[in-house]
């Protein structure tokens, strides 16, 4: 993953005051057995001079910019929460984690009608509503948040939007279910490895576009993808439970 490289290398940074040539650096990731060839590192750093993270000291190699250190602080907390995520799903029993699984499938269908109803049924200034939060889920993603507040309040915006009370307790029935399962879909971006913008912005064209079969796919879609996520943690788990050795 791209993000895990750049937060690999930054660290690297971070430990030297004096500068890191990108030879060093792959060196380094080497040793960790990180595979990433030195043309993968230089290409990154560059990357990382253009948007100002790190920047050449001479012959010396890179150092961290002030603005490096406060993108590293942003990553190193997503990092501990996803080493967070990935614990809570590996201590998830077998015989749990159909139940998990259900439980996700539930209610990637309600979130799915709450879109078509959405679609059918929002007015426009609920729509104008949704515009906003996504607007400013996007402003905050640079930050410690990543806008995560806004995400979760656009899909309480759409179930808000459907106008159907009985779904709604439904899904706040398996939400309230099992408390880990609202833990882990806040952190969603971090178990997935991206944003849930640009999904949330499939699901309200469709819904401005009053187009419900659009606006239904767009959103299971959405939920399809942190689903898969799952699964293949519960995969991972089984393997390692099966050769602890490996």
């Amino acid at each position: 993953m791209v993000e895990d490289l750049e937060y690999l290398l930054l660290e690297q940074l971070d430990r030297s005051d004096d500068g890191i040539g990108s030879g060093n650096l792959h060196l380094e990731l080497r040793d960790r057995r990180i595979q990433a060839s030195q043309a993968t590192v230089g290409r990154m750093l560059r990357l990382l001079d253009h948007r100002k993270l790190t920047a050449k000291v001479s012959n010396k190699g890179r150092v961290l910019t002030a603005a490096g250190r406060r993108h590293l602080d942003v990553l190193r907390q997503k990092q501990g929460l996803r080493f967070w995520a990935e614990g809570v799903l590996s201590e998830v029993k077998p015989i749990s984690q159909s139940e998990y699984l259900q439980a996700l499938d539930a209610l990637r269908d309600l979130e799915g009608h709450f879109a078509r109803l959405a679609a059918e049924r929002a007015t426009a200034p609920q729509i104008e509503v949704m515009e906003r939060t996504l607007h400013e889920q996007e402003r905050r993603l640079p930050t410690s948040t990543r806008g995560k507040d806004q995400g979760l309040e656009f899909h309480d915006l759409v179930a808000q939007a459907a106008g159907n009370r009985f779904l709604l307790s439904a899904s706040q029935m398996i939400w309230s279910w099992n408390r880990e399962i609202r833990d882990l879909w806040r952190e969603a971006d971090v178990l997935t490895g991206r944003s849930s913008l640009p999904d949330h912005r499939r699901v309200l064209r469709a819904i401005a576009a009053h187009n419900p079969g659009g606006a239904e796919r767009a959103m299971r879609g959405h939920f399809a993808d942190f689903i898969e996520t799952v699964k293949r943690h519960f995969a991972d788990a089984a393997l390692v439970s099966l050769n602890p050795r490996a």
